[in-house]
């Protein structure tokens, strides 16, 4: 029975695809439908071999193909069906685009035009084929990480590190320390707090495809200037054998020289005791390059806990102080306990050092690896030639 075309509208977007239906597949099609299943149910049921969806027009297409061809007595075989449609480029012009774009990608804006201009070959072809041949080599058109880059002048210096790192015993490894600040900030009106309770329910939400409910309530993201609104919680940390240590700043005190030798003094030998279970020898300290933590104050308290200061540590190496990873997990743990109701300062440092103590609990094996895996940060260096690594 012919089936009407207002039947074949689509609700929904589906993923595009030129894969061809195998014999089978057609056959399969074509059972369904003498079985009464609808395009529907056969949308529903059936793939392409590429795994794509078969839409309700590709299937009301190989029915009719099949009566076309005698119906159920049609083997499912079209001529030159393996082959296709001859391509618009060849191998080498396919080599050459992709070449291309991975010469140029960071130095111009690499856009369908600029590619046809560089490579005359494909200027006889449509925009729509080059976009079609960078997709089957698994590329797309994608927002940039927004990712400090490293400046030419530290990767060689970040290359020596990773050299000595991968020289040194697994005995002084493991008595490495990191040490590091973070901030968070506490809604001052009810709006900021607010923003603070919908930046906890995460950055994804179930939406319709068409976007039609994009600009829903419950469906719209927090400020983008959130993250930096609010009354400023300073805290400064240790992360070393496993476990991390917090100190909470005053409220208005920010990290400074003074403020640094307190710190050092007072918390890192009780932080470094609780951390070894005794009052361990030879520590050595990882820290990054703020100005107040290599002064000559700074350096004397460490000198006088006998810690001894890495100063070798290269500089833009944020991805190489795992104690970063450390305060990721525990705003992660802090956004699950978001509160429903504005903050008040003391109640959510109550909460920060409850999220710490369930990281350390909970999290023990992850920082334990992240505090030994230097190795392999000096490897991922050594291998992106001094570049950011993925840590």
């Amino acid at each position: 029975m012919p089936v009407k075309k207002s039947r074949l509208k689509r609700v929904a977007s589906i993923k595009r695809s030129r894969a061809r239906l195998s014999p089978y597949v057609r056959g399969l099609v074509f059972g369904m439908h003498l079985a009464g299943a609808t395009l529907p149910d056969i949308e529903a049921t059936l793939t392409k071999p590429d795994g794509a969806t078969l839409s309700q027009p590709g299937a009301w297409n190989c029915i009719q193909m099949c009566e076309e061809n005698g119906g159920v007595k049609w083997d499912g075989v079209v001529d030159h069906d393996s082959d296709g449609r001859p391509r618009d480029s060849t191998p080498a012009m396919d080599r050459a685009l992709i070449k291309l774009v991975f010469k140029h990608r960071g130095s111009v804006i690499v856009t369908t035009a600029f590619l046809k201009q560089q490579l005359p070959a494909w200027r006889q072809l449509c925009d729509r084929t080059v976009q079609r041949r960078l997709g089957e080599a698994g590329l797309a058109w994608l927002r940039r990480r927004r990712k400090s880059m490293v400046p030419d002048q530290h990767k060689e210096h970040r290359m020596r590190w990773g050299r000595w790192v991968k020289r040194q015993p697994a005995s002084n490894l493991d008595k490495w320390a990191y040490t590091d600040g973070a901030v968070w900030y506490l809604g001052r009106t009810r709006a900021e707090a607010a923003d603070q309770k919908r930046a906890a329910l995460g950055t994804h939400v179930w939406r319709h495809a068409d976007g039609s409910d994009a600009l829903f309530e419950e469906c719209v993201g927090p400020s983008a200037y959130w993250k930096a609104q609010g009354r400023p919680v300073r805290v400064w940390g240790v992360l070393t054998n496993g476990m991390l240590f917090i100190t909470v700043l005053k409220e208005g005190v920010v990290m400074n020289r003074w403020e640094y030798d307190k710190v050092v003094r007072a918390k890192f030998p009780v932080w470094i005791q609780e951390a070894y279970g005794v009052q361990k020898r030879g520590v050595s300290l990882v820290q990054d390059h703020e100005r107040c933590l290599w002064t000559k104050e700074a350096r004397e308290a460490i000198e006088s806990i006998n810690v001894h200061l890495l100063e070798n540590y290269p500089k833009c190496s944020q991805d190489l102080n795992p104690i970063e990873t450390a305060w990721r997990e525990v705003r992660n743990r802090l956004y699950h306990t978001q509160p429903n109701k504005q903050e008040t300062r003391s109640a959510f440092v109550l909460r920060l050092r409850a999220a710490v103590s369930w990281t350390n609990r909970n999290r023990a094996d992850f920082y334990l690896h992240i505090c030994n895996n230097q190795v392999q940060l000096a490897k991922d260096v050594l291998a992106s030639e001094g570049r950011r690594t993925a840590h």
